[in-house]
């Protein structure tokens, strides 16, 4: 699977991101911004932002900006996909929210209090609120530790293969942390009857504690 890089916007690679843990889960290899030595010989003239391939199945993903002429532009795509069946075109819109609007860093204190806020919701039960509370803790201890790489919200994909990229979370951890990705999507996004994992959870909650150690006390 390919690392995001290349000539995407900043929303739109966060739309990317976001979606490269369901690709990845429905089996697909996911290849970003493909080489036109990828493409079949109708895509030539046109690059995709990415592509999911998996036997018997190709997808095109294109991502439309919050600013760009979307409607004739797909309607051209839809175009040229017209009678090539072995492909299918998926189009996801980026929200003019992803982009531009910068976060400040919580404190060590806010930190530490959100965490023990996590630990309580587990303790009483409360599984989909803690899992949730959980990631946006999280993100906050990721802007803490790394302000310039997280300023704007970020995607929870993004949140682990960064820190896991930058060494502040152990392989093990970051899988932890890939498995609870799928529960938070699916809780954030009306899934009412998701079933949030216990050890998943108190796993998840040590990887917090780990992080905040290396935070200063000034944060």
């Amino acid at each position: 699977m390919s690392s995001l890089d290349g000539d995407l916007g900043s929303s739109e690679a966060e739309v990317i991101e976001s979606l490269l843990p369901k690709y990845q889960a429905e089996g697909f290899d996911v290849y970003v911004n493909p080489s036109p030595a990828m493409l079949p010989p109708f895509m030539r003239a046109y690059r995709p932002n990415a592509i999911a391939l998996k036997k018997g199945k190709k997808i095109a993903i294109e991502i439309v900006g919050p600013a760009a002429p979307s409607d004739k532009k797909i309607e051209r795509l839809q175009s040229l996909f017209a009678g090539h069946g072995d492909w299918e075109l998926q189009v996801f819109y980026a929200s003019p929210l992803a982009s531009g609007r910068n976060l400040g860093v919580a404190s060590r204190q806010l930190i530490d209090g959100s965490i023990r806020q996590v630990e309580a919701l587990l303790s009483a039960g409360h599984h989909q609120p803690a899992l949730v509370m959980a990631w946006a803790t999280f993100e906050a201890v990721g802007r803490a530790l790394l302000p310039d790489q997280f300023r704007r919200p970020q995607t929870p994909a993004r949140l682990v293969e960064v820190l896991a990229s930058d060494g502040y979370v152990t392989p093990d951890e970051a899988q932890v942390l890939r498995r609870a990705i799928a529960p938070r999507n699916a809780v954030a996004h009306g899934g009412l009857d998701a079933v949030v994992d216990d050890e998943l959870l108190e796993q998840f909650v040590a990887i917090l504690r780990i992080l905040a150690d290396l935070l200063p006390d000034a944060v």
